[in-house]
């Protein structure tokens, strides 16, 4: 059997990059965005702990990149909660809220919407958080104007890994999935994104680099190596980077 070369894979790679033609960017929120994963897990560690229940960073690994009310609908069940998950959700969004209050964006955050707006790419939010979690995150990083869309998991039948929430996003960007660039940090995002059949980023945060993310396009250590220009066709590239 004959065996690709290591230097030859990645040429082939690198011109199936510059043959994905990206027309919008689509962005997870927690720990893309913000690195918010802390704030959750301490959220779901004060809910609990009020009810008489510890909470930890290992217990709540199984729900990374998952609904809330999905996640609430289990835990409920499975410390016999003897409440609604609707009810514990929002418990959990008032103490998520209060933990958010002074977040800032993740390095290479901005410059990102920065570029992708000089490039003219419509920019969405498709995050398994709640609208009003991710409203509200927008609102505290002061990043919300870049956005044309804000798409919750909530708003789609099925929950990542299921595609609903990317697709969704990308119809309301008027820009069809395969045009699309999606920036994910966990394992369930990534599978997502390629269930859509986007072309899609891994940059890992502190609490999901243990993960698999061997199905993304592209592992990146930091948002700041990326380089959106590199992913459009070369006129279109160079008109872009003209524009004011």
């Amino acid at each position: 059997m004959a065996v690709c070369h290591p230097l030859l894979f990645r040429d082939l790679r690198a011109r199936h990059m510059q043959q994905f033609n990206i027309k919008a960017l689509i962005f997870d929120m927690d720990g893309v965005l913000v690195d918010s994963e802390p704030c959750h897990l301490q959220a779901y560690q004060e809910l609990l702990g009020r009810l008489g229940h510890p909470y930890t960073g290992e217990d709540n690994r199984e729900f990374l990149g998952r609904k809330d009310i999905t996640i609430l609908g289990i835990l409920n069940e499975r410390y016999n909660l003897k409440s609604s998950a609707e009810a514990l959700l929002v418990e959990k969004e008032a103490i998520l809220a209060r933990l958010l209050a002074t977040a800032v964006p993740r390095p290479g955050v901005v410059k990102t919407l920065e570029t992708a707006k000089r490039l003219g790419l419509p920019i969405a939010v498709a995050s398994s958080a709640t609208l009003p979690t991710i409203k509200l995150v927008v609102d505290v990083l002061k990043i919300r104007s870049y956005f044309k869309t804000l798409t919750s998991g909530d708003e789609v039948a099925h929950g990542k890994p299921a595609p609903d929430v990317f697709l969704l996003a990308a119809e309301r960007l008027g820009v069809k999935p395969e045009h699309s660039l999606v920036i994910e940090d966990t394992y369930n995002g990534v599978l997502a994104a390629k269930a859509a059949g986007m072309y899609c980023v891994a940059i890992p945060c502190a609490v999901t680099k243990h993960q698999d993310h061997s199905a993304a396009d592209k592992l990146l250590q930091s948002m700041e190596e990326l380089d959106l220009s590199s992913f459009q066709p070369a006129t279109e590239r160079t008109t872009a980077d003209y524009r004011a």
